[in-house]
């Protein structure tokens, strides 16, 4: 078990570790220098290739415009990565934050299909997932695995600056894409709200002003099929009328099977389409409009199946039968593996995403203004055998709908404008308002095998339902002072308010079932948070900085998932709070053939919500609490080489040292983490790729492997120790590896793509559902392979 340290003692590691980590940057920094360290730097020519007439824009760019050209391959350099990520255009390197970027092209090679494509190739980065509706996101080990209204991702997702408050919504399937950016750490100044781990910033190709287009269809195994297409350019003679449009299906058979009925689950049935119009009247003005539609169907759902509970606290062996919520003595049907069991219950899943955003960009001359305008609605209805037994315990049917609106107006300084001062300065002052309307019916059936319905040998229905009303209101601001060619000073500032209410209902056909009597309660609640940055960033080089930051993040507290009595409903929990601190370097080496950015932090965690589900004399109880504090160390490393013009390697390392501080979840039942590592935050994750290029005939050949590993890691709290229930041993994911291959052959506008994902076949879970001492396991995607046609025009 992790040692628990005092507040002395963390001080201490974490001067020591930032303290390291400024020395190591400082001594091998310089050494490290494109030209091997050799002669003088000229710093004449370095002014005027970083000063303030060269400063990026202030305005955000399209997707389109955003990226770089990419270097010819003979150049032997890497290509240069434009992104948004702070409001303004900047070359990726030149931001002080740990931030990895996928270009379009990347997007394409890696065959990144979602975000859970996105996870293992980032450093402390964890996706696992109930399914697409119940998204389970961490960065650094600061995540939730809740997913109703009643509380919020710890990681922020933004789809073109817009931010997906519903977390049932805010993973889909990634076409038509142009970037995607991973920001780990806090970001509460420019993003904001709930991104107290990190934010993903996702980003759609827009209009062009030249017609083009794209598709790709393809073929799986498990009988999967796909078809994309993409178009865009001008509408009128002029050319200030663009619009892109984008369609896609993807249907993949399940590869997790119930016996007990034949059918599979855990595939893919998506379709979606978005349509995106620009104008521009003039050069100096923009408006975008984007409508977007995402439907996920049946084959989609998702659904585990029991394991049992492990050994007791005597040693006794684990018990694979055993289930949550039966009489003494009751056995299930064993299950011979993870995508292989016996349910009473197939999943369903029908989820309908709608999203219309309206965007303005407006050069005044001096700044910039902009404005995003945005409704989202969702209708998710899903259901599972809870348990995931061949009993008739519980099963569980959920549906949710929500309706969201968010406005964000900003203004920011133009690089040559008077308000910057001659580029000494670069601002941005903005505000944000966000509200949720949002309801949630959860109908849980009491089957005639569990301990309260046994005796009558008739089922019960136990229905809570919640209606939610979330208002948030934000003001911030960011200025960066260059002080020198070499220093620059950023200073932020957002001030966050959070408006919640929620009328949670629960109603039962028996007195005996999981909700014992009727109750409804109302609760309401406002959280407010008042969150700096501050940034200082040192150019060693032209090509390589260092940078040292301290920023605190603000998670809002909220309501009880499912609540069975009105004393649960009543339990709120509170806010999250975080003190960052961290140290970066960041380096283009050898003329632009290898890139190395690395980044050490220290996190003091306060209030950490955690959502456990425990048999309570018989009755199961769901509740979040606030683990009263938690640390977090670590380290994130990413290196890129071009060998040269036909093979490139690249490595991604994350090590995290993340315990709860002072975590008693029960002192009745002796349930006391405190010492224990935090969940779902493996202590080393490991990501190597290497891709060769060649021609071949007329066409050019490209193969690519890449292979992600992370090390054991726990989806409970406890650490594995039986001491915390029988079921905590089965709550420890060994450590596991996944490796991906992919050869794609090009000539001219054609292309045949070969891919195989989890090629050795690896068996692994990608969560878990702990119910009391009950482990249900829900398997990681098995060997994927297909081939894929495409043409671009």
């Amino acid at each position: 078990m992790a040692k628990k340290h005092s507040p002395a003692e963390r001080v201490v590691r974490r001067v020591t570790v930032l303290s390291i980590a400024a020395c190591a940057a400082s001594l091998y920094g310089p050494s490290l220098h494109a030209q091997g360290g050799e002669g003088e730097i000229d710093w004449d020519e370095f002014e005027s290739s970083t000063g303030a007439d060269e400063a990026a824009p202030a305005t955000s760019p399209e997707p389109a415009e955003a990226e770089a050209a990419p270097a010819p391959r003979n150049d032997y350099a890497i290509e240069e990565i434009v992104v948004t990520a702070q409001k303004r255009e900047q070359r990726a390197q030149d931001i002080p934050i740990a931030l990895s970027a996928f270009t379009d092209d990347k997007v394409r090679g890696l065959g990144i299909e979602s975000i859970e494509n996105v996870a293992p190739r980032v450093p402390s980065v964890y996706f696992g997932s109930f399914g697409a509706a119940r998204p389970q996101l961490y960065i650094r080990g600061i995540g939730t695995r809740s997913f109703d209204p009643g509380s919020e991702s710890s990681v922020g997702v933004f789809a073109d600056e817009v931010y997906l408050g519903r977390s049932t919504g805010s993973f889909g399937a990634l076409k038509d894409i142009e970037r995607i950016e991973v920001l780990r750490g806090p970001q509460g100044t420019l993003y904001g709200r709930n991104t107290i781990g990190g934010a993903i910033n996702i980003v759609s190709k827009g209009p062009t002003p030249e017609f083009e287009g794209e598709g790709e269809f393809g073929i799986s195994n498990f009988g999967g099929n796909e078809a994309f297409a993409a178009a865009g350019g001008p509408l009128n003679e002029s050319g200030n009328l663009q619009f892109r449009v984008a369609g896609w299906h993807a249907y993949r058979d399940g590869y997790v099977t119930n016996l007990a009925t034949g059918n599979s689950f855990q595939g893919v049935d998506n379709t979606g389409g978005r349509f995106r119009l620009a104008y521009l009247p003039s050069d100096a003005l923009r408006i975008d409009l984007s409508v977007e539609t995402l439907h996920d169907g049946n084959e989609a759902a998702f659904g585990g199946f029991n394991q049992g509970t492990g050994p007791s606290a005597a040693g006794d062996p684990a018990n694979p039968t055993a289930t949550f919520f039966t009489p003494a003595g009751t056995a299930a049907v064993a299950n011979p593996d993870l995508r292989r069991g016996t349910a009473d219950t197939d999943p369903t899943l029908d989820r309908d995403a709608r999203a219309y955003v309206g965007r303005v960009n407006w050069d005044l001359g001096d700044v910039t203004l902009t404005s995003v305008s945005a409704f989202r609605t969702l209708d998710i209805e899903d259901g599972r055998d809870l348990e995931g037994s061949s009993l008739s315990v519980i099963d569980q049917f959920s549906a949710e709908e929500s309706d969201q609106f968010t406005q964000e107006l900003r203004i920011a300084s133009n690089a040559d404008g008077a308000f910057s001062m001659n580029g000494f300065l670069d601002w941005i002052v903005g505000g944000f308002y966000y509200d949720d309307r949002s309801t949630r019916e959860d109908q849980f059936f009491i089957g005639v095998d569990s301990a309260v319905r046994a005796a009558a040998g008739t089922p019960a229905l136990d229905v809570a339902s919640s209606d939610y009303k979330i208002t948030s209101y934000a003001l911030f601001s960011e200025v960066t002072a260059h002080l020198t060619e070499r220093l620059d000073l950023t200073l932020g500032l957002r001030y966050t308010r959070d408006d919640k209410e929620a009328t949670q209902t629960g109603t039962t056909t028996d007195a005996a079932p999981i909700i014992a009597t009727d109750f409804q309660v109302f609760n309401k609640a406002d959280y407010d948070s008042l969150d700096p940055r501050v940034v200082a960033n040192f150019k060693l080089t032209p090509d390589q900085s260092v940078y040292a930051s301290y920023s605190t993040g603000f998670k809002s507290g909220g309501f009880q998932y499912v609540p069975f009595s009105a004393a649960q409903a009543n339990v709120l929990f509170e806010p999250e709070e975080i003190e960052a601190w961290e140290i970066g370097y960041k380096s283009r080496l050898f003329g632009g053939r290898a890139q190395l950015n690395m980044a050490v932090f220290t996190y003091d965690y306060e209030d950490l919500q955690v959502s456990r589900i425990i048999d309570a004399g018989g009755a199961p109880v769901s509740l979040i609490s606030n683990a009263a504090s938690s640390e977090v160390m670590g380290l994130d490393l990413e290196f890129l080489v071009r060998v040269n013009q036909h093979l490139d390697l690249n490595l991604s390392y994350g090590h995290l040292d993340a315990t709860y501080e002072d975590y008693v979840f029960s002192a009745e039942q002796d349930l006391n983490f405190s010492g224990t590592d935090l969940v779902r935050a493996p202590d080393n994750t490991l990501s190597l790729g290497a891709e060769t290029y060649f021609e071949l005939g007329r066409g050019e050949l490209t193969m690519r492997a890449d292979y992600a590993w992370l090390s054991d890691f726990y989806f409970e709290p406890g650490q594995g120790d039986n001491r915390f229930g029988s079921g905590i041993p089965l709550s420890e994911e060994s450590s596991y590896g996944l490796l991906d291959l992919r050869v794609v052959y090009a000539q001219d506008q054609w292309r045949v793509t070969g891919f195989m994902t989890n090629a050795l076949d690896e068996e692994y879970r990608r969560t878990v559902n702990a119910l009391g001492s009950t482990i249900v396991g829900f398997a990681g995607q098995p060997r994927i392979y297909g081939v894929k046609f495409g043409w671009e025009f």
